[in-house]
């Protein structure tokens, strides 16, 4: 049987600015490190054959001691991520984002098997949304034109009507945004911050 690529994209490990509010940049690096482990553990976990996205000399250094690393030749993340699946992909793929701070490699197995169709590969789609209806998971097989940015999720599921939708909680919370941060510390969600 064929193995889908998990495709992760990381633009850096000092970005994360929309959390300049409640925490400094040190802290929002060690945050961005965390979250990237977690996501790379996930795929690697499920079976998958993970590849790190980035333009990033840092994130690079990182990631060619866990998996393989494929260069992000600009673009923006939707032509990024649109190009990495043609090139790199087998072809079945999965993106996923380095901001959840719930998955697991179990996760990633269970929406891998829902995006294939009748439990074998080739042909299945799932897309799991984020809290604010963006993309956070999403899988296919072969080319696809990815959209990211506000209201991404229905402007992916209109490019894959056929997907199968998953709301779980691990793959829909994220950490994006000052409020997604608070919530997720109440919850005892976030990843610790030392190093």
């Amino acid at each position: 049987m064929p193995m889908r690529t998990a495709i992760i994209p990381i633009r850096s490990f000092n970005g994360m600015t929309r959390l300049d509010s409640v925490l400094d940049q040190d802290q929002r690096r060690s945050l961005s490190i965390r979250l990237a482990e977690r996501s790379v553990d996930a795929a690697i976990d499920a079976g998958l054959e993970t590849i790190v996205l980035t333009g990033d000399a840092d994130v690079t250094a990182w990631a060619s001691k866990r998996c393989a690393v494929a260069s992000d030749d600009g673009g923006g993340l939707s032509i990024a991520v649109t190009n990495a699946v043609k090139r790199h992909a087998r072809p079945d793929w999965l993106v996923l984002h380095a901001d959840l701070p719930c998955i697991d490699g179990d996760h990633i197995r269970r929406f891998s098997e829902t995006a294939s169709a009748d439990g074998v590969y080739g042909g299945g789609a799932a897309i799991a949304p984020s809290l604010d209806g963006g993309t956070n998971v999403i899988a296919g097989t072969g080319p696809f034109d990815f959209t990211y940015g506000p209201g991404s999720f229905h402007t992916n599921l209109a490019g894959m009507p056929h997907a199968k939708i998953s709301t779980h909680r691990a793959l829909s919370l994220e950490i994006d945004t000052p409020s997604h941060f608070a919530a997720l510390v109440v919850l005892g969600l976030v990843p610790s911050l030392t190093t």
